[in-house]
């Protein structure tokens, strides 16, 4: 799962080489953005993390993570001007923190409403015994809204277990779903899903009182979410986890509007795909314009070979096999394990992949893939591209496009070092 994966990461250290621009290249760092395409920012001095990054319709860059990792984590969203500056009409700074508990409270998930409020969605009390889904909504100056939850934060509970969130998506209608797992501590948890109201209620219509499970095959966990233009929702993650057999694989499962399992997609709603005989993980998904679903991951994570791991499927379920030649593609980055944890699919149907290139510590990772599934050569020479920002872990989690095409990554620098920051990097699109 996502937190496992990002705390075997964060062991490793090593010296990398800064990716520069040489030219007006799709894939190359944009220099319009804080000067060379990279900006980090600190919020506290205990270790902050971006995870999720959306970009707002006026072109404002919104972060979401984790501040303060060693002591009391706590949500954490930082805005930047289309230029990478600070935008210090949010929160007065561009920083905003909201703590729900004492425990490691972090937001994974984040979606901007149509009237430019903000959402973000994460963990309660993570690593207790007995977290809860929780989600915050805010103004567009930064300050809780009142008018979700009563003070601008809601939690919810599935089991009396860990119960943690890793995706946010926004209906037409405005309501809210959150996707994660329900008692991913335990020996058999499941996808979980809840879905809220506009005042931050739990939604009875979803499920019958606002969440829903699913039993996917074991050990199972939801890490990325998207809505499809006839309101069916999309989950992906892994099903089937092991702690001591590497098992793990690719899972999706489709929900009518109602929660119900959409039995037109695989014949029951849900289906899993094998990349290797290792651990295999859904980290994010998208959807086409035809219908089409574009699941992007690991595959073998717990492994040196890990590598970016595509999949797409049809609106029926069953594998594409225009992509790939059997609905598969897998990437890595110069021989080095590699980690995607988030997709976009550009206007052209180009499909952009995120997250992190491990060898040598650390760095971010972004790969560009034509409709067939090969690396698109015009990005970045090769399809691929790498940058560092120190000479300790650099990662990426959360990837966006902008209105003009350009593609921002978003997670963390210089873990392993003295002062982990959170990172952004924009690369050109066109």
């Amino acid at each position: 799962m996502r937190r496992t994966i990002i705390l075997a990461l964060l062991m490793s250290v090593g010296g990398l080489i800064i990716t520069s621009v040489a030219s007006a290249q799709a894939g190359q760092l944009d220099a319009a953005f804080s000067g060379d395409g990279r900006v980090a920012t600190d919020v506290t001095v205990r270790g902050d993390t971006g995870t999720t990054v959306a970009v707002q319709t006026d072109g404002k860059i919104v972060v979401a993570g984790g501040a303060g990792w060693d002591r009391n984590p706590r949500f954490v969203l930082i805005r930047y001007n289309a230029d990478g500056t600070l935008d210090t009409s949010f929160g007065g700074d561009g920083r905003v923190t909201t703590d729900f508990t004492r425990a490691e409270d972090a937001a994974w998930g984040i979606a901007i409403q149509a009237d430019g409020k903000i959402v973000a969605a994460g963990d309660a009390a993570l690593g207790t015994g007995n977290s809860r889904f929780a989600v915050a909504r805010y103004n567009t100056d930064g300050t809780l809204d009142t008018s979700f939850g009563g003070d601008g934060r809601v939690t919810t509970q599935f089991t009396r277990r860990d119960d943690p969130v890793a995706g946010v998506a926004i209906q037409a209608d405005g309501k809210i779903v959150v996707s994660g797992g329900a008692a991913q501590d335990g020996p058999d948890s499941n996808f979980a899903l809840a879905r809220y109201n506009s005042d931050g209620t739990l939604d009875l219509a979803f499920g019958g009182d606002g969440k829903v499970t699913t039993d996917v095959a074991g050990h199972d966990f939801a890490n990325a979410i998207a809505i499809q233009a006839d309101g069916t929702v999309v989950a992906g993650g892994l099903a089937g986890f092991s702690r001591t057999r590497g098992e793990g694989r690719f899972a999706i499962a489709r929900y009518n509007p109602d929660g119900t399992p959409d039995t037109t997609f695989s014949g029951n709603g849900m289906l899993t795909t094998d990349f290797t005989r290792g651990d295999d993980s859904v980290q994010g998904v998208a959807i086409q314009p035809d219908g089409s679903i574009v699941a992007v991951g690991i595959a073998a994570y717990n492994s040196s070979n890990a590598t970016f791991a595509l999949a797409r499927f049809t609106q029926g379920g069953a594998p594409d096999a225009s992509f790939g030649g059997d609905g598969k593609v897998r990437t890595d980055f110069n021989g080095s394990a590699a980690y995607a944890y988030d997709v976009v699919v550009q206007p052209d149907g180009k499909i952009v992949a995120g997250g992190v290139a491990a060898g040598q510590g650390g760095r971010f990772a972004i790969a560009r893939y034509g409709t067939g599934g090969a690396l698109d050569a015009t990005f970045s020479g090769d399809g691929r591209a790498m940058t560092n920002f120190t000479s300790h872990n650099d990662f990426a989690y959360g990837l966006t496009q902008q209105a003009d095409g350009n593609l921002v990554l978003a997670g963390g620098s210089d873990w392993g070092g003295s002062n982990p920051k959170i990172a952004v990097a924009r690369y050109l699109g066109s």
